[in-house]
Parts: structure tokens; sequence; C-alpha cells
């Protein structure tokens, strides 16, 4: 019974000594290296932002007003020349009434000067009138036509500035974004309460340099939300710049680096089914 236990004891010091000198063995060699993943087998993921092609086009007045009248909405199309908005034009139109009336009164006194010189042409050709006197009414009939051609002016100037009261679409396009409501006040320069673009949308990537080689001209691709990872649609490489610089855009990738120079490249966007905001962060994947 003895030398079954003896042997027993041995048999699990045995087993406990391999066991040690396995672990010790595991733990003392060195850690495997991973190989990399070659570059030309990996699918190019590069980031964008999603813009009406063309780039946005934004509508702003050049002095601060009240709004009243809004005439589109959101996803409304627009030609050239239509109204989009009023402002308040109290004075302007003022000053267009006034300068009307100026130009009428320049007229009729035009009118006035120029018969006035016929008649003095007449009496001169008889040497009834003198030529002072015909010469004044020749100076007369200048001065009266000079003022007709200023009050014409102001009235253009007048009518000008009235209609930079009505903000009106420069493109044949799609209105993206009417934030303006009658009554509020729209400040001069604001550039982000109207804004406009063409129905089709591209989306300007940065490509970083070890990539520029996989983007090439005409390339197909799938366009991805950014955040969702939900896929929103295909596109194609339409243009490229030349040259490289720095993204002017942050992505939410948690390893983005903003020392890397990028190429701008531009692809088309075709959208699977739902609209897609402008300004939406998406990523482009190459295969």
């Amino acid at each position: 019974m003895k030398r079954i236990r003896l042997v027993v004891l041995m048999l699990l010091g045995a087993a406990g000594l391999f066991f040690i000198l396995s672990s010790l063995k595991k733990s003392s060699a060195p850690p495997r290296v991973a190989e990399p993943v070659s570059l030309s087998q990996s699918p190019v993921r590069v980031y964008g932002m999603v813009e009406p092609a063309g780039r946005e086009v934004v509508v702003s007045p050049p002095m601060s007003r009240r709004v009243i009248g809004v005439f589109v909405t959101e996803g409304d199309r627009v030609h050239p020349g239509q109204r989009l908005c009023e402002l308040e034009n109290s004075v302007e139109q003022a000053q267009v009434e006034l300068a009307e009336a100026r130009v009428v009164t320049a007229q009729k006194s035009l009118e006035i000067s120029f018969d006035e010189l016929n008649r003095s042409r007449r009496l001169f050709a008889r040497q009834v009138d003198s030529e002072y006197t015909f010469t004044q009414a020749q100076l007369q009939y200048d001065l009266e036509l000079r003022r007709l051609k200023a009050a014409t002016r102001e009235l253009e100037v007048a009518k000008a500035q009235f209609e930079q009261c009505v903000l009106r679409s420069p493109i044949e396009g799609l209105v993206y974004k009417c934030d303006v409501r009658v009554g509020e006040t729209l400040q001069a320069g604001d550039n982000t309460r109207i804004i406009l673009g063409s129905p089709d949308l591209w989306v300007r990537l940065a490509v970083e340099s070890f990539w520029k080689d996989r983007v090439r001209d005409n390339a197909t691709c799938e366009v991805f939300d950014s955040e969702t990872r939900e896929r929103i649609g295909t596109g194609a490489v339409l243009s490229r710049v030349l040259y490289m610089g720095r993204r002017n855009f942050r992505t939410e990738d948690t390893q983005e680096r903003f020392d890397t120079k990028f190429q701008e490249v531009v692809i088309s966007l075709q959208p699977s089914t739902k609209p897609i905001p402008l300004g939406l962060s998406v990523f482009a994947e190459f295969k």
C-alpha cells in the first residue's frame, strides 16, 4: 500500500514539474509578431463631406433688415432670379418714389427748355433775338439735359438699392436650407440661413498619400455614414486635384492624424433611398 502511494506521489510530482517547466518555456519565448496586412489587399477607406454638385451657394443680404416675406421652403426647386425672401424696404421705396418724381420734373423742365430753344432759334434766324439770348437758351437746354441724366442715374441707384431688399436665387437648383421667418431680422453677410445647390450630390474626399494610387479616375466605391456605418449609396471618382494638403474637417476615426497630407478627390453620389443632408460626414470604400 505504501509503495502504491509512493508511486502516485512520484507521478504527481513529475506531472507538476512538467507543467512548471512547460509554463516557464512558454513565458520565456519571445512574442510572435503579427504580419502586417498588405495595403494592396486592404480595402481603401477615405473620409469626406457631402456637398451639392458644384458646391453649395449661399444667399445673404448686404444689410441687416427685418424679413417681411418668405417665398420658398426647403426642398423647393428654384430658377435664376426667383424671389427667395423680401426684407423691409420702406426707406428704399420712398427713395425710388422721390427719384421718380425728380425724373418727371427734369423731363418737364427739359421739354420747356427745348421749346424755348426752338423759339429762340427761330427769332435769332430772323434777327429778332440777339446771339446772347440764343446762346443762353442753348446753355439752359444743355443744363436741363444734364439734370435729367443725373436724375435718371439717381433713379437707377434707388431702384438697385430697393432691389437689394429682395433676395433672389442666382442659380437653377434646389433649396437645401431656408432658415428664415417673417418678422425676424436677417443679419448682413449671414451665410448660414439660405443655402442653395444642385439637386445632384457629390462627396469631397480627403485621400491619404498611401491610398492615392488606389483611388483612380472613374473608380467606383460604396459610401457609408461615418457615424452609423449605414450604407447610403454608391459613387464614382469624378476628379482629383494635383496637389497634397491638409483637410479642413474632422472625422469619427479615433486614430485620425492631423499632420498627414491628403489629396482632394471628388466622387459622385447616388443615394440608396432616403434623402442625404448636406454636410454629412461619410466614408467611401474602394475595393
